[in-house]
């Protein structure tokens, strides 16, 4: 098999079997082919978890491809030539090529993902008990559906695979359209939802997906499709009834590492710090570069790079801007006065390693914020700003210590709109919510070239600012035009796809 057919038909090879004594303690070096293994419920719940397991490689470059692509985050570094760098500025300028190393990693590592779910619901026979064999069914549906409402918003057309499927068949396969892929999402989440997720989980099995994350996801889902009166009614009954709830404490306790799996996190993907290689690199990954251990050990890669303008949208009160991100740090190496290094960084997964890319942060997907937030924009597009659509956009701001917003500050949907906007981009900086947000409201280009015009580089040594995108001597980020054309909205199939499959079409574009 050639490397290139490897590169296509990923959910046919290996996938990594995660053996525990609890949910998500692994060994990720421990493979197992699909062969004649499934003999039993614990084999079949093995195989669940390495789809749980399966989430982590994914989202190495999922905020690649999302946050770094928004107005949220840039690389910090102007004219850096390493290839990773060059890979960013790409990135950030929504100018990717077809073999671009992160869009082609994501590609695999979502794909091989897919096949071990489709290994689990092959395989679901051999569990007796009905109970655990449809909550089987709706975990590997839910993780399934999860990739593909990624992969559709990221490319478009996209092989729908929910079977395995053998190397000559892929070499010919052609990609299924949008509406079809949604279409199969809805189905495999409305299958998760009737009476096959559980309502909750035992303490042990904290992590795991239940009825009120897969009605959450679907109705995101609603809410991309403009369904908005079949998004409120899961939202309405998630808020009601799911026993989940808006942490009140502090913004803070929402991200800690003593506080993982609160009230609030409807589904996140688990890591686990000690040398078992299920840390997040995270904390590492956005750390400055150069930092030593001034901020964390082994100090930092200076990926994720808080842009300027987002650092400038917190109101001097809101409590969130802390907790998500700084804008300097201090260089103990240096004299007294000249410590002081104007270079921000993401500190929302940021905790303490022993083991540089070994973190404890585990990264939340779906909040209960988030279910608020939806659900008074769907107010909002039913009804208009009410009484309502304020107060759920409201619980957010309040916790943050902002004031409430009223009727004389919102007047129409679209002021509603705009504030929403501006929440959400807040609320969940570094979440990977921006581009999708931006996107699925049609704000993403006016909003992206505004950016590309106003967003400025900060000196790192004392603060003065200059143009980051229009000033010649930030050889990196530098952008001589400045607009955007629609088809940059998708990114491209990766070549080692196209390859392959030669009646693979290219997204238009590239």
């Amino acid at each position: 098999m050639t490397t290139k057919i490897i590169h296509l038909a990923v959910w046919l090879s290996l996938f990594i079997l995660m053996a525990c004594n609890d949910f998500l303690t692994v060994d990720p070096t421990e493979y197992i082919g699909e062969g004649s293994f499934y003999k039993n419920k614990d084999d079949i719940n093995q195989a669940v978890i390495a789809c749980y397991g399966g989430l982590q490689k994914c989202m190495n470059n999922e905020w690649f491809l999302t946050e770094l692509r928004s107005d949220n985050s840039r690389h910090y570094v102007g004219n850096s030539t390493n290839q990773t760098s060059k890979n960013i500025y790409d990135l950030d300028k929504n100018r990717i090529s077809t073999n671009h190393a992160q869009n082609e990693e994501y590609w695999e590592s979502v794909y091989h993902n897919i096949a071990n779910c489709n290994v689990v619901l092959k395989h679901l026979d051999v569990v007796e008990d009905e109970s655990l064999k449809r909550q089987y069914e709706g975990e590997a549906l839910f993780i399934r559906s999860y990739h593909y409402f990624n992969l559709v918003r990221l490319y478009g057309p996209v092989f729908l695979l929910t079977r395995s499927a053998e190397i000559d068949e892929m070499k010919t396969m052609e990609r299924s359209n949008v509406k079809t892929v949604y279409s199969q999402i809805e189905e495999d989440l409305k299958a998760a939802i009737n009476n096959r997720l559980p309502d909750k989980h035992s303490d042990t099995d904290k992590g795991r997906v239940d009825v009120w994350a897969a009605k959450t996801l679907l109705a995101k889902i609603y809410m991309t499709l403009e369904r908005w009166t079949e998004a409120k009614a899961l939202l309405q009954d998630v808020k009601e009834n799911s026993g989940y709830k808006l942490l009140t404490t502090s913004y803070a306790d929402v991200f800690s590492t003593a506080n993982e799996m609160n009230d609030e996190i409807l589904f996140t993907v688990r890591y686990k710090a000690g040398g078992l290689g299920l840390g997040s690199p995270f904390a590492n990954n956005f750390a400055p570069a150069n930092s030593f251990a001034f901020i964390i050990n082994s100090s930092g890669d200076g990926f994720n790079c808080p842009t300027y303008d987002l650092t400038q949208s917190y109101d001097l009160a809101d409590r969130r801007k802390n907790v998500t991100l700084s804008e300097t740090w201090e260089n103990g190496d240096k004299p007294e006065g000249e410590r002081t290094v104007y270079t921000a960084y993401v500190k929302k997964f940021l905790s303490q390693v022993s083991t540089k890319y070994d973190a404890e942060n585990d990264w939340p997907i779906l909040r209960f914020a988030d279910v608020l937030l939806m659900l008074g924009e769907v107010e909002n597009e039913l009804s208009g700003p009410t009484t309502t659509a304020l107060n759920l956009l409201n619980a957010t701001r309040e916790r943050a210590g902002l004031a409430a917003l009223t009727g004389e500050d919102i007047k129409d949907r679209n002021q509603y709109r705009l504030a929403m906007e501006k929440e959400r981009r807040l609320e969940f900086a570094f979440e990977n919510h921006r581009f999708f947000d931006l996107v699925r409201t049609n704000r993403f280009i006016p909003v992206m070239e505004a950016h590309y015009e106003t967003e400025q580089t900060v000196n790192a040594a004392n603060g003065n600012l200059s143009g980051c995108y229009t000033d010649t001597g930030n050889a990196g980020s530098y952008m001589s035009n400045r607009t955007l054309e629609s088809w940059q909205l998708i990114l491209p199939i990766p070549l080692s796809v196209i390859s392959v499959n030669e009646s693979i079409t290219q997204n238009p574009g590239y």
